[in-house]
């Protein structure tokens, strides 16, 4: 490997837009992934099931103005514009209109008093503000679902930041959304099994160590999730300053997890894309879509206390198919031809799902945006204060940090 002008560590959605940016700014930029495939937490697996699964992100989040709508349709992509019909169905049973009202009118009311605490200045735990009543379970398993984490370790700010930019509009990538981002980085000069071990900014040019060998840079751009960088899998020379460690702390990674069930032909429970919950009360379900990505596949996602317990102690897919049993009855485990579970929380390279903030600390994220010893740019969800947890928010980082960057090195 030669030098650069810049390094970017990690071959994310971050990291590619910031290198693509880059590169198109006539600037020699290396991309150096830990991981042997590009895509980060955007993965499509093609090969485990048969069929395409997005074992990470999977949605195109606010898609009526997110960049990586416009980059799919422009190099062919085919976009499912099918809305994923959130809260249609408690288990098999679809949900009345009268009881679909009822069901968003108990959502918007506990989002409004998340909302009205927050134009006040509040940045507490959402579970702290919300009344308990027959619906808050499910609430409580929603924010899971949204952000890894559970209500108690959940801002309130930080959940609305993202609620009140959304859109509400999501779809799907036909053949999967982590193929996408793979494309993505077709072109750039990116290194596969290179983890970085080291940026040393006390020189006249950065020195970045890997287990290849060493790289100097003129800048350096760093989109590895908060947790790792948090453990000290990079070693900063100088050391991080007080107030970049103290956000890399208040902004954790979340926990989310999947299980895929390729079916035996003609026996998913529905004809067409269809999520649902578990109809248990209590915020440790799961939710469930039918036709996951528009293939003949059932993903079960948990989300929060639940993710991790599943995870660490191997039960996920057993939790599942039990809670499927006993929806659609005991025979229906029996048509499940393969299975396939996601593994995020213990993976070295991201430590989990994605960011969330904790209570009094939504301010932080903006401190991630900071340039580090003036040379040194993070980007990733986790710096994006109103679209954490999406690849648009990973997308617009990443450009924000390859312009901070080129104003450190000036126009070639």
């Amino acid at each position: 490997m030669s030098d650069a002008d810049v390094i970017v560590v990690g071959a994310g959605a971050a990291g590619i837009a910031a290198a693509r940016w880059l590169t198109a700014a006539r600037r020699s930029v290396r991309v150096l992934e830990a991981r042997d495939r590009v895509g980060g937490r955007a993965w499509t697996n093609a090969s485990a099931l048969g069929v395409p699964v997005d074992m990470g992100a999977a949605w195109l989040h606010s898609a009526d103005r997110n960049p990586w709508t416009d980059y799919a349709r422009q190099h062919g992509f085919v976009i499912d514009e099918r809305l994923p019909q959130w809260g249609t169905h408690l288990g098999a049973a679809k949900l009345s209109g009268a009881q679909r009202i009822e069901y968003g009118q108990a959502i918007g009311r506990f989002e409004d008093i998340l909302r009205e605490a927050a134009a006040r200045g509040r940045d507490v735990a959402i579970a702290d503000l919300l009344p308990q009543d027959r619906y808050r379970g499910r609430f409580d398993s929603i924010v899971t679902f949204l952000t890894g984490a559970e209500s108690t370790r959940m801002s309130n700010l930080d959940y609305m930041n993202y609620a009140d930019a959304d859109t509400g509009i999501d779809w799907s990538v036909k053949g999967g959304l982590g193929k996408l981002i793979a494309h993505a980085a077709a072109g750039l000069d990116v290194h596969l099994n290179t983890p970085v071990r080291g940026i040393d900014a006390s020189g006249a040019r950065i020195r970045v160590s890997t287990d290849a060998g060493m790289l100097d840079a003129g800048a350096v751009i760093v989109t590895v999730p908060t947790a790792v960088l948090a453990s000290g899998g990079i070693r900063f020379t100088p050391r991080l300053p007080p107030p970049f460690a103290d956000a890399l702390a208040a902004i954790p990674m979340g926990a989310n997890g999947k299980v895929f069930w390729r079916m035996a032909p003609g026996t998913l429970p529905f004809t067409a894309p269809t999520t649902f919950m578990s109809p248990r009360e209590g915020s440790g379900v799961a939710s469930y879509q039918a036709w996951a990505g528009g293939e003949e596949v059932l993903q079960a996602f948990f989300g929060g206390d639940l993710a991790r317990e599943l995870e660490q102690s191997g039960e996920a897919e057993r939790f599942a198919r039990e809670e499927l049993a006993q929806i659609f009855g005991s025979a229906f485990p029996r048509h499940v031809q393969d299975s396939l579970v996601t593994g995020w929380i213990d993976d070295p390279w991201a430590l989990g799902s994605y960011s969330h903030a904790l209570p009094g600390q939504a301010h932080r994220r903006l401190q991630l945006s900071e340039p580090l010893h003036g040379r040194i740019f993070l980007a990733g969800e986790a710096c994006s204060v109103d679209a954490a947890g999406t690849l648009h928010g990973a997308f617009d980082s990443g450009i924000r940090a390859a312009g901070q960057a080129l104003a450190v090195l000036g126009t070639p």
